[in-house]
């Protein structure tokens, strides 16, 4: 036996209704929706814009070392040729440390947080000998660095170790890292 499906009789609209698939939603693509969208985007593009140029750019974090940094080297040896570099200091505690000579690798190596505004760091690296030579020597430098109260500062004594290929020490000096954070300039 077949059942019939009555159809009632209803008045249609004199006008049609567009519809859009969305996924496996149907919607209505009326005039409203579309201007409703058109603001939705133009809030996100604006505070997307207000975020990325137009808030102040926050503090840095007093507690981590993590950021880029402009490094000058001071010795406590005056014979000790002074010099400004760049380092790079990673959230998990990872440092690449790029060395004041070309014949000097970057160095690798670790911080640690050991008290308020006050990190531990170590890296070591390797000390290239002239062309065709190889690494002639290792260095490790081991340091206590003090962070400003506005975190955008740091500085501490060094110790600077040079070893043989045997481990036999080298060389040894001492002296005071000044480093300032590089920030973030956004474009005139």
């Amino acid at each position: 036996m077949k059942t019939k499906i009555l159809q009632k009789n209803i008045p249609q609209p004199h006008y049609r209704i567009r519809r859009s698939v969305v996924g496996s939603v149907v919607m209505p693509n009326s005039l409203l929706l579309r201007i409703g969208r058109g603001f939705l985007l133009l809030g996100v593009f604006a505070c997307t814009a207000f975020v990325a140029f137009g808030a102040p750019l926050p503090t840095a974090d007093t507690q981590t070392l993590a950021g880029a940094w402009n490094t000058t080297i001071v010795f406590d040896d005056p014979n000790l040729p002074s010099c400004t570099t760049v380092g790079l200091e990673t959230s998990d505690g990872g440092i690449v440390a790029q060395g004041c000579d070309v014949s000097e690798s970057p160095g690798y190596g670790q911080w640690r947080r050991i008290g308020p505004r006050e990190f531990a760091v170590t890296f070591i690296g390797v000390v290239f000998g002239p062309a065709g030579t190889g690494i002639t020597s290792t260095y490790k430098v081991r340091a206590t660095v003090h962070m400003s109260q506005d975190g955008q500062t740091s500085s501490g004594p060094f110790l600077t170790e040079v070893f043989a290929l045997d481990g036999t020490l080298l060389f040894s000096a001492t002296g005071t890292v000044n480093r300032e954070r590089v920030a973030v300039e956004p474009l005139p």
